[in-house]
């Protein structure tokens, strides 16, 4: 049986995510590792690694980040029980299992990309985030709206697509600096361009220009 949101909450504060106190463990110390390497550092709190993928009971993690991708509280329980799991494998002496410090670096790095954005939000008033080719702000795939723009262009599509691409301004205007940001002000970068070439096509809908006759750009 999977958790539930209330659950992983009280998860956040064992580990000290809300301020909360802590509780007794079950004193596993003198267990060898199995093959799933298994940490109950709690009765009804259990680490498991099986399958290349890490399981906190019977969910697994990956895609429990996934699911609870707006939840601080739920994002950093989640992130330090996977230190004491770790540190739980390590001690046992299992430094050396490259898949698993694979997996369980996987899923901090996603985490911390997580927490990333919603602080980018917080503080800038637009949440974003990529993977690969695509963009969102503020949960809107900002490629996805460009490539719609491109094959069928029309007066509010146009507006939209004005209106994400200062959203992408202010995101190329902060003035911080991480492995993390560069690489995402890179990509925001190239998107600005794309957008702005692609606002070069007037659509046959655009109001007249008040001026001289011609179509507003």
């Amino acid at each position: 049986m999977g958790l539930d949101v209330n659950r992983l909450k009280e998860l956040g504060r064992r580990l000290g995510v809300s301020g909360g106190g802590g509780v007794s463990r079950t004193d596993d110390t003198d267990l060898p590792l199995d093959h799933q390497l298994t940490f109950t550092p709690n009765h009804d709190e259990r680490w498991t690694y099986r399958g290349g993928r890490v399981f906190l009971n019977d969910t697994d993690v990956r895609e429990l980040v996934c699911e609870e991708a707006n939840n601080v509280g739920v994002l950093c329980g989640v992130s330090q029980g996977l230190c004491e799991y770790q540190n739980h494998v390590w001690e046992k002496g299992g430094k050396a299992l490259a898949d698993f410090n694979g997996a369980v670096c996987c899923i901090q790095d996603r985490i911390s990309g997580r927490l990333g954005s919603i602080y980018d939000g917080l503080t800038g008033g637009v949440r974003f985030e990529c993977d690969g080719d695509d963009f969102w702000i503020n949960n809107v795939n900002v490629r996805s709206v460009l490539n719609l723009y491109r094959i069928k262009p029309t007066d509010k599509a146009r507006r939209y697509l004005f209106g994400l691409q200062e959203k992408l301004g202010l995101i190329l205007s902060r003035r911080q600096s991480s492995t993390r940001y560069d690489g995402v002000r890179d990509r925001a970068r190239k998107l600005y361009s794309e957008i702005e070439a692609a606002l070069g096509q007037v659509p046959a809908d655009a109001p007249l220009c008040l001026v001289d006759g011609r179509r507003s750009a």
